[in-house]
């Protein structure tokens, strides 16, 4: 008799707890601000983040619309922009990009990451490799990239009109070999 009462009781208390979150929840949705949606509900895949994009920039994208074979569509930070020193930079990782023929964009030793820097308004194409990853940093006033392949790292410094390799090419004391991005992977655009 007392295991039936314990039961029961854990069972109202479970009972209580379910109508408390469902109220909880109807109440938030008549909260202003759940209506004006917010990061959690934007779409993951979206069109307005390369639509925001500046114009050359998205135009340069286009061609790797049609390489794709669909519409331009992005994840929340395909794009992302740093500031150093007045000059503004704009990232875009591929892996980040709606792509219907992946080979496209991507290969084995990853995805395509282009850098943009702006200058007098318009954007000119600085850096393009392909990599795992690429992370641009603002170093005192210097912007550098950490371009990753997955085993090794190397860190280029832009010196006001391109990306070049210096004294910190490695990171975290491990040395980067002449392998790991060769010229065909990397490219240094001007």
């Amino acid at each position: 008799m007392r295991q039936k009462s314990q039961d029961i009781l854990n069972l109202y208390s479970a009972v209580k707890v379910g109508l408390i979150v469902l109220f909880a929840g109807l109440f938030d949705m008549q909260h202003p601000g759940a209506a004006r949606g917010g990061f959690a509900a934007e779409h993951p895949l979206a069109s307005e983040h390369v639509e925001t994009l500046p114009k050359d920039i998205r135009r340069e994208i286009s061609k790797h619309e049609r390489d794709c074979g669909n519409k331009a569509s992005a994840a929340h930070y395909f794009a992302v922009s740093i500031e150093a020193d007045g000059q503004k930079f704009v990232s875009l990782h591929f892996e980040d990009f709606a792509c219907a023929n992946r080979a496209a964009i991507c290969r084995e030793d990853g995805c395509l990451h282009e850098v943009y820097a702006e200058a007098r308004g318009r954007h000119r194409l600085v850096f393009s490799a392909h990599a795992r990853d690429v992370k641009m940093t603002n170093d005192r006033g210097v912007v550098k990239l950490r371009i990753e392949n997955g085993v090794s790292a190397r860190v280029l410094k832009w010196n006001g009109r391109s990306f070049l390799s210096g004294p910190d090419n490695s990171t975290a004391g491990n040395p980067v070999a002449r392998s790991d991005l060769n010229s065909g992977d990397l490219k240094n655009a001007r």
